[in-house]
């Protein structure tokens, strides 16, 4: 039985994704519980000094506190609406996180495997040969997915191939599993898989062959 692994470097996408949106959701989180509300406070004492008055004492008050001399940036209700916002892009993150997390997860361990009788996934779908109806490998060529139509108790069913997700070479061998029964009338959008490895074969025949004339 032929057996397709989990294409790693695909899923490994995922947890890089994953990474970069902990660590966001980690420095909003941060903002909004304290890089923000320390802002806040500096603006909320820079504003009750008395306006007419600010020139003057503000220098002063903000050494005494360790803060910079320069006037903030922003005013203290601004930075309270700039909290609720930082607390909006923590659960965001944290949700992409979360999302992209199980499609690492989901990808560790899977798999697609299967001989001339049936081809199944880790999952634990079957698609028994003999009840393949046709193939859909328009974005075979481009994307590496194929849709496999099968019937199965008189219902009509869709196996999804993808050889990105997949190793790419057992992925092909089990197409060739799958359209062994079809005509080519069936498999729509590209060539049968039989037809492109006989191609492959012919044309290394004939550089062998060249590479023989030249010695």
């Amino acid at each position: 039985m032929i057996r397709a692994e989990s294409h790693a470097p695909f899923f490994r996408r995922f947890l890089y994704v994953f990474l970069g949106c902990f660590a966001f959701a980690c420095w909003f989180l941060y903002d909004g519980l304290i890089g923000y509300p320390q802002q806040r406070v500096i603006a909320e004492t820079y504003e009750a000094i008395a306006e007419e008055d600010r020139a003057e004492q503000w220098p002063e008050v903000a050494k005494e506190n360790g803060w910079s001399t320069l006037v903030p940036a922003k005013t203290s209700k601004e930075i309270t609406h700039g909290i609720g916002q930082q607390f909006m892009f923590t659960v965001i993150c944290s949700i992409m996180s979360v999302v992209v997390l199980m499609k690492f997860i989901a990808g560790q361990g899977a798999y697609i495997e299967g001989d001339s009788q049936v081809i199944r996934n880790h999952k634990g779908v079957e698609v028994p040969i003999e009840s393949i109806t046709s193939i859909d490998k328009h974005k075979w060529e481009d994307k590496g997915i194929a849709k496999i139509r099968y019937e199965v108790d008189g219902k009509q069913r869709t196996f999804v191939m993808d050889d990105f997700k997949f190793k790419r070479e057992p992925m092909a061998e089990l197409m060739e599993f799958a359209e062994a029964p079809l005509d080519p009338e069936a498999i729509l959008g590209d060539l049968p898989q039989r037809d492109k490895v006989a191609a492959n074969d012919s044309e290394s025949a004939q550089e062998r062959d060249g590479d023989e004339s030249d010695v």
